[in-house]
C-alpha cells in the first residue's frame, strides 16, 4: 500500500483530521503509517465505533415506540431521535460517500501557486488557516460544553420514586433516583447499581462520539468554502497587477496554446535556471506553478531572466514575456479550479445538506412548541433553550459560510470591472471576458439542488417553523 503523506494543505488540516479519525469516522486514508496491519486496525475501530452508536440509537427509538405513555413524553422522545438522528445520517452518509471527501481533499491539495504571487497565495492560504483552526476551537469547545452540560443537567432535577419502609412496611418513602441523560429502553435493568453505572457511562461516551461526529463534519465543509473564499480573496487581489504587467505586453500572443497546455503540469525542477548550458538557453516553464519558487516581484526575476533573452520593442524579454502570459493563465486556471472545487463540495454534500434541513425544521417546530409549556427557569426551561440554540447554529453555521462563497464569487466580477482590464493587453482583456462570462452566476452551495445554502436559507427556515408552530397551537 502506497503511503499517503500528510503533506500541503492536507497537513495543515493535521488536527482536524486526526480528530476525525479518532472519533471512529471511516477515514481511512492521510495516515503516516498505511501498513496492512494498521489499516486493519483502524477498519476494526470504526466498525466498533458504527456497532456501539447503532446500537444506543436504536436503543432509544425503541423507548420512543414502545414507552412513552403521554404526549409530552413522546415529543421529548421525539425530539431527542430528530436531534441525533443528525449524527448518524452524517457519519453514515460519510462511511458510504467517502471517495467525493476524498476527491475534494484532493482537489484541494492541488492548488498551486505562481512564482509573481507566491506571496499572495501564502497569505491568503494563511489566513484561511487561522480561520479554519479558530472554528475548529470554537466548534470543539462547544461540544465539550455541551456534552458535560447535557451530562451535568440530570443532577440538578432528580427523580424520586416511593419505596416501602424498612421499619414499617405500611408507610413508604421517598428516594431519590439515579437518570441518566437520555430516555433509553435496555436489555438489563440499568436504574440501579451496576447495571446503571454501565449504562450512564455508555451514554456519556456515545454522546461525546455523536455529537463529534456531526460537529467534524460540519466543520470539514465550513473549512472547504473557507478555503474557496480565500482562494477568491487571492483571485480578486492579484488582478490589478495583473492587468499593470500585460500593458507592457505586445498584442501578438506567441505560442499562447502550447504555454496554457504546458502550464497545467507539475515538476519540482526550478522556473528559471541560471547555467544556461544547462537548458540549451531555453526557457523551461514546467514548474511554474510549483510552490517551490519564490521569486519576490517581477522585476527580480527579469534580472535573472536577462542572461539570456533579449530585449524586445515592449521593453521586456521573452522569458519576461512568458512568465507574465504564464501569469494571465495562472489567474484564469485559478478561477476555474475553485469553481471545479466548489462543484466538488456540492458532490461530497449535497443529499446530507437537504436531510439535514429538513429534520432540523422539524426538530425547532416542535422544540417551538415545547417552549410554550415553559413556565418557570427551571431544568425544563434550560433543556429546551439548549436544544434550540443548539440546533439553530447547526443551521447557521452552514448558511453563514455558504452567504460569504456568494457574495466572494460574485464580487470577483466588480473586482474585474475596476482593475483598468482596458489597459491590458489583448490576451488579458480576453481571458478577463471569460471569467466575468463564469461570474455572472455566482457559485453557491446547495442541498441537493433543492436550495441554496445561504442566509436567505436560513431565513426560510424560521419561516417555516413560524408555520408550522402556528399549525400546531391550532391543533393543540
Amino acid at each position: 500500500m502506497q503511503k499517503v503523506k500528510m503533506n500541503g494543505l492536507i497537513g495543515d488540516l493535521w488536527p482536524h483530521i486526526r480528530l476525525m479519525q479518532l472519533t471512529g469516522h471511516w477515514l481511512l486514508e492521510y495516515h503516516e503509517n498505511n501498513e496492512s496491519i494498521m489499516r486493519l486496525f483502524r477498519k476494526i475501530y470504526c466498525t466498533l465505533t458504527t456497532i456501539l452508536v447503532l446500537v444506543q440509537f436504536i436503543f432509544i427509538f425503541i423507548f420512543l415506540v414502545f414507552y412513552t405513555y403521554d404526549s409530552d413524553q413522546m415529543a421529548a422522545g421525539t425530539i431527542t431521535v430528530l436531534f441525533f438522528l443528525h449524527s448518524i445520517t452524517k457519519y453514515l452518509y460519510f462511511a458510504f460517500r467517502s471517495k467525493y471527501f476524498y476527491r475534494t481533499f484532493s482537489a484541494w491539495n492541488q492548488m498551486n501557486s505562481h512564482p509573481l504571487f507566491a506571496e499572495s497565495n501564502a497569505r491568503y492560504r494563511a489566513i484561511a488557516l487561522t480561520r479554519m483552526r479558530k472554528l475548529l476551537l470554537i466548534i470543539g469547545i462547544g461540544t465539550i460544553f455541551s456534552v458535560f452540560a447535557w451530562t451535568g443537567i440530570i443532577f440538578l432535577d432528580g427523580t424520586t420514586r416511593d419505596i416501602p419502609d424498612p421499619e414499617n412496611a405500611n408507610l413508604t418513602i421517598v428516594e431519590e433516583m439515579p437518570r441518566l441523560m437520555m430516555y433509553s429502553w435496555y436489555p438489563w435493568d440499568a436504574k440501579t447499581g451496576m447495571w446503571h453505572t454501565i449504562s450512564f457511562g455508555y451514554q456519556f461516551y456515545w454522546l461525546f462520539i455523536a455529537l463529534s461526529h456531526a460537529n467534524l463534519l460540519d466543520v470539514t465543509f465550513c473549512c472547504f468554502v473557507i478555503f474557496s473564499c480565500e482562494q477568491l480573496k487571492h483571485i480578486k487581489e492579484i488582478l490589478k497587477p495583473l492587468m499593470e504587467l500585460s500593458a507592457a505586453l505586445d498584442t501578438a500572443v506567441p505560442n499562447s496554446g502550447d504555454l496554457f497546455r504546458a502550464s497545467s503540469t507539475q515538476s519540482n525542477r526550478p522556473l528559471l535556471n541560471n547555467n544556461p548550458a544547462e537548458n540549451g538557453g531555453d526557457f523551461d516553464i514546467r514548474g511554474i506553478y510549483s510552490n517551490q519558487n519564490d521569486y519576490s516581484d517581477f522585476q527580480s526575476t527579469a534580472r535573472v531572466t536577462s542572461i539570456s533573452g533579449g530585449v524586445g520593442p515592449n521593453g521586456l524579454s521573452k522569458k519576461q514575456e512568458l512568465l507574465v502570459r504564464s501569469a494571465i493563465k495562472y489567474w484564469v486556471e485559478r478561477h476555474k479550479h475553485v469553481v471545479k472545487y466548489v462543484s466538488s463540495i456540492n458532490d461530497a454534500y449535497g443529499a446530507a445538506l437537504l436531510i439535514h434541513m429538513l429534520i432540523t425544521t422539524v426538530t425547532l417546530t416542535l422544540l417551538a412548541y415545547q417552549a410554550t409549556k415553559i413556565g418557570n427557569v427551571d431544568v425544563y426551561a434550560a433543556t429546551v433553550i439548549g436544544y434550540l440554540l443548539y440546533t439553530l447554529a447547526q443551521v447557521f453555521v452552514y448558511c453563514i459560510h455558504g452567504n460569504e462563497l456568494i457574495e466572494e464569487s460574485s464580487s470577483v466580477m466588480e473586482a474585474a470591472y475596476s482593475c483598468h482590464w482596458y489597459d491590458g493587453s489583448e490576451e488579458a482583456k480576453t481571458f478577463v471576458q471569460i471569467v466575468c462570462q463564469q461570474c455572472q452566476k455566482s457559485l453557491t452551495i446547495s442541498g441537493a439542488k433543492f436550495f441554496t445554502v445561504s442566509l436567505d436559507l436560513f431565513a426560510s427556515v424560521l419561516g417555516a417553523v413560524v408555520t408550522y408552530f402556528m399549525v400546531l397551537v391550532q391543533l393543540k
